[in-house]
């Protein structure tokens, strides 16, 4: 008999215990500078989900899915990892996102809202991946990558990313030279976008072989009555997709 995993996973027990989630802990908890970890929510059994912004090898990219606004919580993940990445000095978040939607509540250390405006801090990016490589930032071994306060790790979040990639040929150029040296240049490149999207290419392959957040509420997934904004899947490079429900807003956002 055909099972269907993620239906296993989604369990009425397991989705009950999230109907009063726990408040999302202070900001200057959440980041493990040792480990190069953010928590962003739990898992079922109450341990932290955490995501992987870098390791002894560098940045590692991630992709998250889900809808656009509030209903799947993308937007209340994307201002946890701003909120704990400005609270630190070895982390600078940079983003691209469209019309704003995202990033006028909570804007990033950098941050693009028009295509025109997303073409000019891609190629600020790439700059700084290509001098930090040639500088010498990550010998080429790939090994004791760590940022520091004078070269913070530049994480670049890019919302929308197939619609730009269709909108200006430029963008895709400029991604994929920063995609290419991104870990060696100390920067995590983060797609956001919806779940029905594919990123062509290289891009897609580098983006492919990082995390991995798949928010499943309202996306037609298994048992998807049951499923409340936050609640995803949770997958590190080289591991098995793990549940877990992002915090909640922070009162008064």
């Amino acid at each position: 008999m055909h099972t269907d995993p993620l239906a296993d996973l989604l369990t009425t027990d397991r989705l009950a215990a999230w109907r009063s989630p726990s408040a999302r802990p202070s900001t200057e908890t959440l980041f493990d500078a040792a480990a190069g970890t953010v928590a962003i929510g739990r898992h079922p059994d109450g341990g932290d989900a955490v995501l992987e912004l870098y390791s002894s090898e560098g940045a590692t990219p991630a992709t998250i899915t889900g809808l656009p606004g509030d209903g799947g919580g993308i937007g209340t993940l994307l201002d946890t990892l701003w909120d704990v990445e400005q609270a630190t000095a070895l982390v600078e978040p940079w983003a691209v996102d469209p019309g704003g939607a995202h990033t006028a509540h909570r804007p990033p250390t950098r941050c693009a809202d028009t295509a025109e405006r997303a073409v000019e801090l891609l190629a600020e990016a790439r700059e700084l991946v290509l001098s930090r490589v040639h500088g010498g930032l990550l010998q080429p071994t790939l090994k004791g990558y760590r940022p520091t306060d004078a070269h913070p790790l530049v994480t670049l979040t890019v919302v929308g990313l197939a619609d730009l990639l269709r909108q200006d040929r430029r963008i895709g150029r400029e991604l994929e030279v920063i995609a290419r040296w991104a870990r060696r240049g100390g920067l995590s490149l983060r797609s956001a976008d919806r779940p029905d999207t594919a990123v062509p290419g290289l891009l897609g392959q580098i983006l492919a072989g990082g995390s991995r957040i798949e928010l499943l509420a309202g996306t037609g997934s298994s048992g998807q009555d049951q499923v409340l904004p936050g609640t995803g899947l949770l997958t590190l490079p080289f591991g098995e997709p793990v549940l877990f429900r992002a915090w909640p807003p922070m009162p008064g956002a």
